[in-house]
């Protein structure tokens, strides 16, 4: 039986694209809801909503942080009613609750079968906040407002019939009681796809450098270039391993962050991007001609990248793990990560190596350590991530099941300790 399923997502497709796409394929009714729409979906319709106010300005600090989720609830729940009046009523809705628009969901169809994206539940201790010491929380003010952030999270999974999050990890950060709704699936990657880019050159023309497969290439990849993603402990480690192997070159992707784009982090106190801040404190110890900030890449230059590293670098404090971690890992590629909490649930992995977060030495070591081997790959499996696995059990639970299954206990729950970075012999740091 044909179902009818309605998607909201702040910026759709995010994760929900392939899913949508899929089920509008089997002949689903499928239709989207989005503030701010980033892309068309084969099959499926897109609504646009509107904002019905304009955001508190005056209000008290913390009030804001509130009145921005209601003001998104109430303007979804209005483009809701509008569909309801049109004579659309979904047997599914699938949340992504984080930015309030899922607020009042059952109030408008309270019979439709909510599932929510439980993508992460903030705390101020045993994650990215307050993980590294360099970047400590900058008033009280701010732990309330993270506090407050999980608002939305929080009366979504009380109306939710199920949850889904995509790694143990992410669901071991919810209270139990919400984990009993949660099942861990994947978003899904195509594997397929990723292992079809065949390593090929990069030619990086400002700097008249052209790189092969082969050559002692290290990359570093994330959205944002930030500490939550440790842009900062692998910027210090690249001095290092560019003394040892001269012949390196670092391939850095991510949009700069720090000033007015913040990333999933705070502002830079000094004003600039955190790469500016970096860029002055390691000063002539960071030869530039052999480090390479790329930007955002299309997808398809993305994976020639990845495919030519000899040894890419992950990092992250204990938050959402990351896309690429899991790509690189699908190609093989020889892979320095932190052993913090997100990326020990993958400890198993073929050429992953873990290093402490803080530890920028270690770090260095190990990657000049695997740029003295000869360049190997061996792809992992990664049949749990795979987009032949997840696309079934998505549907599977928003169409089939009448409630949540029964799914493993996460393999990850203690809170991730902070820790202090190691002794820097640099004086100027904080410059």
């Amino acid at each position: 039986m044909k179902k009818s399923i309605l998607f909201i997502h702040q910026s759709f497709p995010g994760q929900f694209g392939r899913l949508a796409q899929k089920l509008a394929e089997e002949g689903h009714r499928v239709i989207a809801l989005a503030l701010t729409p980033q892309g068309q979906v084969p099959g499926v319709s897109q609504v646009r909503y509107s904002l019905k106010r304009t955001p508190g300005k005056d209000l008290p600090y913390l009030l804001k942080e509130i009145d921005v989720k209601i003001l998104r609830g109430e303007s979804a729940a209005a483009a809701m009613q509008k569909l309801k009046g049109q004579g659309f009523n979904p047997d599914v809705v699938y949340a992504h609750p984080g930015w309030g628009e899922a607020l009042f969901v059952k109030e408008v169809w309270p019979d439709a079968r909510l599932v929510v994206y439980a993508e992460w539940f903030y705390n101020t201790e045993g994650q990215e906040v307050g993980f590294d010491p360099e970047f400590p929380p900058t008033s009280d003010a701010d732990k309330l407002r993270i506090h407050l952030k999980n608002t939305p999270f929080l009366h979504a999974l009380n109306d939710a019939d199920l949850a889904i999050t995509p790694t143990a990890w992410q669901k071991s950060r919810f209270p139990a009681w919400a984990q009993e709704k949660m099942e861990v699936v994947h978003d899904g990657l195509n594997i397929a796809k990723i292992r079809a880019a065949k390593p090929g050159a990069l030619g990086i023309p400002k700097q008249s450098v052209s790189l092969k497969y082969g050559d002692p290439v290290v990359t570093f990849v994330a959205r944002h270039l930030e500490p939550v993603r440790g842009i900062h402990m692998f910027m210090r480690a690249v001095p290092q391993i560019l003394r040892k192997r001269p012949d390196a070159h670092i391939v850095i992707l991510g949009k700069d962050a720090g000033t007015g784009y913040t990333g999933y982090g705070g502002i830079n106190p000094l004003g600039r991007s955190w790469r500016q801040s970096l860029q002055d404190e390691l000063g002539r110890d960071l030869d530039l001609s052999h480090v390479h900030f790329l930007g955002t890449v299309d997808y398809k230059v993305y994976l020639t990248i990845l495919g030519l590293s000899a040894c890419h670098v992950y990092l992250t404090t204990p938050f959402i793990l990351s896309w690429s971690f899991l790509e690189t890992a699908a190609l093989g590629v020889p892979m320095v990560a932190s052993g913090t909490a997100p990326v020990r649930e993958f400890s198993r992995l073929n050429g992953l190596h873990l290093v402490d977060f803080f530890d920028y030495a270690a770090l260095g070591a190990k990657v000049v350590d695997i740029l003295g081997q000869p360049v190997s790959r061996t792809p992992n499996d990664l049949e749990d991530q795979s987009l032949d696995s997840t696309l079934p059990a998505l549907t599977d639970l928003l169409l089939n099941q009448a409630g949540p299954i029964h799914s493993p206990d996460p393999v990850v729950s203690a809170p991730e300790p902070s820790r202090p970075k190691p002794a820097s012999r640099r004086k100027n740091r904080r410059r």
